[in-house]
């Protein structure tokens, strides 16, 4: 069955506006020309993403209309972050687009091997979750409140989280947590970017 799409950018912009006040998570509203995101989604998407997103929306609603479409598996972005839902965004029988939510990509665990970073591979075990997590990205160079909408959390939250992290290691900036991150992951620590 052929799908008929159409170009309607007020309606995208209605449903991103309804899907962004409904969802804490990542959501993205994509099209054929057109990419919207919420906060949480974009530190895991990229314009390249789009057709991407819309190729496999695309397959997704129309999988309903025929009966031995076999379910197609989620694409993963450069991110690593991946589609989990999909809702098509209708105008009569045609597609304007869809409606996506996007599943957070789980971070690597940081090797423990003794050495130069042996010390403080072993008090990054001691951490929690949430602490690595925060610590990951606010290493890699997002503000709190970034941080805060990556991970659907208050930007008090991540302050909590970052705060025991900076007294566990007995860190007193940004800097040192991002050199410490980098040698937990044998990495060089990324350059943080300044939003202009």
């Amino acid at each position: 069955m052929h799908l008929t799409t159409i170009d309607d950018p007020r309606l995208l912009h209605k449903r991103f506006l309804k899907a962004s006040r409904t969802t804490d998570g990542p959501v993205v509203v994509v099209s054929g020309s057109t990419l919207l995101v919420n906060g949480s989604a974009a530190a895991l998407t990229r314009v390249a993403d789009r057709s991407l997103l819309w190729e496999w929306a695309r397959h997704e609603v129309a999988s309903p209309m025929t009966d031995t479409a076999p379910p197609s598996s989620a694409p993963a972005l450069e991110s690593g972050a991946r589609p989990r839902f999909c809702e098509g965004i209708w105008t009569g029988r045609a597609l304007a687009g869809a409606v996506v939510r996007l599943t957070v990509p789980a971070p690597a665990p940081p090797p423990r091997v003794a050495g130069p970073g042996g010390v403080q591979n072993l008090r990054w075990a001691e951490l929690t979750e949430a602490q690595k997590l925060v610590a990951e990205h606010v290493a890699g160079g997002l503000t709190n409140r970034q941080t805060a909408a990556l991970l659907s959390v208050s930007h008090h939250t991540v302050d909590y989280h970052l705060r025991h992290v900076f007294q566990k290691f007995q860190i007193h900036s940004r800097v040192e947590l991002a050199r410490m991150v980098a040698a937990a992951f044998h990495t060089t620590p990324s350059v943080p970017v300044t939003p202009c």
